[in-house]
């Protein structure tokens, strides 16, 4: 599972990291490039759903579909434009205390909490 860091902990941080599932349920395996390998014991997972929609986006489309299409490519336009975007958090509490802030949908919440 690749994952989004929003705030790493020491040996966990930057763009390119993935966590892999082990043998061990609550142990998983982190990794960042070839060469950072780092295991870890999950204890628990705060997670926050939240959807937001951007209003910039609506804007485009409603501009779009409106020079396209008239009034109701204007409607159209907003609709298709300023749709749901998922922007929940989790915070995954680890077995040495430290926390990793990651952004998360709601299928990967699932799949991570099957691994404890």
């Amino acid at each position: 599972m690749k994952l989004e860091i929003i705030k790493g902990v020491p040996g966990i941080q930057g763009k390119n990291v993935s966590m892999f599932k082990t043998k061990t349920p609550g142990l998983v395996k982190f990794q960042a490039g070839l060469s950072l390998q780092v295991k870890k014991t999950i204890t628990s997972i705060e997670w926050e759903h939240k959807e937001g929609r951007s209003a910039g986006k609506a804007a485009v489309g409603a501009i779009g579909g409106g020079l396209l299409a008239g009034p109701i490519g204007l409607i159209a336009g907003a609709a298709v434009g300023g749709k749901k975007n998922e922007v929940s958090t989790a915070v995954i509490n680890l077995d040495d205390g430290s926390q990793l802030m990651v952004r998360m949908s709601a299928k990967e919440y699932e799949a991570l909490s099957s691994w404890l």
